[in-house]
């Protein structure tokens, strides 16, 4: 926030916390949901008091479980989750002691509404101007669409602040293409974050194997599921990158996999020397992972073994670093140097 309290939120108990020194507090005002990902405080919070959420909704009676967006293995799995992707804004309310929200409003959702055990992604990140707000949204495991402009499936979005479609959006105008779309391609991208010099950057789950960094730029598609860096859970393998495929290659990826999560650019004095690099938290790696940026490429340049899944990261207002550790012994942590 514009002070030194966080919100976090979590998806096991649906809920939004607003963290302080030596206190907790539920923020209510949430509708009845499905999952809680990601939150984020409007560039205009001086004056709007509004936040960015997103979550998912349950899919409505009806949805079609077969057909081109099917989730393959449903049939098999019978916990197979049901709900689409959303972005909602509220205004952030304490005048009454107790957080709140209010006016909560839902300014977009992926299309189309499926039944999927696919991931969602739901990363937040705004434009440096403070006009536009983009959310990555998941594939959830339905791949090939991932590749299409008729849908959201496996895409960054672009919207103005208010979820209306920026008119300059690159597909804007393609005959049966989605205004929002500002990239394609993509599997699940947890990590969403403009580096300094204002230049968009993704990380992304890749299959068995080939988690990306990416830099995202407007009309690029990074070729999922057409190739990619990994090979599927079952070991066959999938067509590899090559230059002149018409794909955008990744700045870089990792084999095995870290399962990147969180992702944010340094930008403080308590670790100085990690100005302008970005921080990338890991799931299977468990660890915070710092990576260097040379124009369009980039290398990993170290990491730091926290013992357990890091979901998130975020920089707190005097340089200090703030994780999420993932459940079932879920905490959040704050990192800062060590002198010696």
């Amino acid at each position: 926030m514009s002070d030194d309290r966080l919100l976090v939120t979590d998806n096991e108990t649906k809920t939004l916390s607003i963290i302080a020194p030596g206190a907790v507090k539920t923020v209510s005002g949430l509708p009845t949901i499905s999952g809680l990902y990601d939150v984020a405080i409007s560039p205009l919070y001086a004056s709007d008091k509004t936040i960015y959420l997103t979550f998912a909704e349950a899919s409505p009676p009806g949805t079609p479980r077969d057909g081109p967006y099917a989730y393959p293995d449903y049939l098999a799995n019978p916990k197979t989750f049901q709900g689409v992707l959303a972005l909602a804004t509220a205004q952030f309310d304490e005048t009454t002691g107790t957080p709140n929200l209010k006016n909560f409003k839902v300014i977009w959702r992926q299309t189309p509404q499926i039944v999927s055990g696919g991931e969602f992604g739901g990363r937040i990140a705004f434009s440096p101007d403070r006009r536009y707000v983009f959310v990555s949204a998941g594939d959830r495991a339905v791949f090939a669409p991932a590749r299409s402009l008729d849908n959201t499936l496996g895409k960054i979005i672009r919207l103005n602040l208010d979820g209306s479609i920026p008119l300059d959006n690159p597909f804007v105008g393609t005959p049966g293409a989605l205004g929002e779309i500002w990239s394609l391609g993509h599997r699940n991208q947890y990590g969403l974050a403009f580096a300094p010099d204002g230049r968009l950057w993704s990380s992304e789950h890749g299959p068995k194997g080939g988690d990306e960094f990416n830099l995202i730029t407007p009309g690029a598609n990074y070729g999922w599921p057409s190739v990619s860096y990994g090979d599927n859970y079952d070991g066959r393998p999938l067509p590899k990158p090559t230059d002149g495929d018409g794909f955008t290659a990744s700045a870089y990826f990792w084999t095995p996999a870290i399962a990147p999560a969180g992702l944010i650019f340094y930008n403080g004095a308590e670790f100085a020397d990690w100005n302008g690099d970005a921080l990338l938290t890991g799931l299977v790696s468990r660890a915070l992972i710092r990576v260097h940026i040379d124009g369009d490429k980039a290398v990993e340049v170290q990491r730091l073994d926290l013992g357990g899944r890091i979901r998130e990261v975020e920089q707190g207002p005097n340089g200090s670093l703030y994780v999420l550790v993932d459940s079932p012994d879920g905490k959040l942590v704050r990192i800062t140097p060590v002198f010696e």
